[in-house]
């Protein structure tokens, strides 16, 4: 079974990005998950319109951001600021340790493989 990847994504210009690593890894070992962590670093707009991305800190697990609301951005992205989250009627500079903890409890379970008999 292939690891499930969680990428941060993310700019020098905005500092918030190395709190939401530290969310995720405090999580990954609350929940016993096996993930790959991955920091890309968007330097340029040309990179930030590649990825679509939509400000720092952006956390995609396996591919899709964790924030339900960012499926609704139709149009190419290329922002290189801090992005602002909203959860729970809150705002924050970062996604909130629930927000995370939330997309990653819904990562499907290890498979258990059957004992078979001898």
């Amino acid at each position: 079974m292939k690891s499930n990847v969680v990428e941060i994504l993310y700019t020098d210009a905005c500092p918030f990005w190395k709190e939401t690593a530290k969310t995720i890894n405090q999580i990954q070992k609350e929940l016993n998950l096996t993930i790959t962590v991955k920091k890309t670093k968007i330097t340029n707009e040309e990179q930030a319109i590649k990825h679509g991305f939509l400000g720092s800190p952006t956390i995609r697990i396996n591919g899709v951001d964790i924030d339900p609301k960012a499926a609704a951005v139709k149009q190419p992205i290329g922002y290189m600021g801090c992005r602002i989250y909203t959860h729970e009627g809150h705002i924050y500079d970062y996604p909130p340790k629930q927000m995370i903890k939330t997309a990653l409890q819904q990562l499907p379970k290890k498979q258990k493989i059957p004992h078979r008999q001898k």
